[in-house]
């Protein structure tokens, strides 16, 4: 009986597991929480036992910003100044991890001993000591380009 009784449990538990429930706050500035939130709020993934990434909450336009999507004639400077803090801030993550990326390569081509290419065929084809140092080279400059530029 016990068995069953603990079954049932980790099945219900498991349901519940599994899903969404999300955070706002609602016009008189009390937090409520849901399975769906009301259109026109900003409502944020509420992270559940068991989880352990949070899943994004799917946006909603507050209903200012949806009057303004249908008013073409004006546009909005503020909505323009966060999509290009937006647009920077993507450049900048893309450049570090590009940046990341060449470092690795160079530390990977200095600290190898036997480094070597997959060839067409899958088999590991050696590099020459003049192979190496012209990859060495190469890698040096990608870095130098990457890692230094103003952008």
């Amino acid at each position: 009986m016990k068995r069953l009784m603990l079954f049932a449990a980790l099945v219900a538990w498991s349901g519940m597991a599994g899903a969404v429930v999300y955070k706002w706050v609602d016009a008189q500035g009390k937090v409520q929480y849901g399975d769906r939130p009301p259109d026109g709020v900003h409502a944020e993934v509420v992270e559940l036992l068991g989880t352990h990434a949070a899943r994004p909450a799917p946006v909603r336009a507050p209903e200012s910003t949806a009057l303004r999507a249908t008013n073409r004639d004006q546009p909005n400077q503020e909505d323009a100044a966060a999509a290009k803090k937006a647009v920077l801030d993507d450049v900048e993550h893309t450049r570090q991890k590009q940046c990341a990326d060449a470092q690795d390569r160079y530390t990977k081509l200095i600290e190898g001993r036997r480094l070597f290419k997959t060839g067409a065929d899958g088999e590991r084809q050696y590099l020459t000591s003049e192979e190496i140092d012209s990859e060495r080279v190469n890698a040096k400059r990608e870095i130098d380009a990457v890692c230094n530029s103003p952008t």
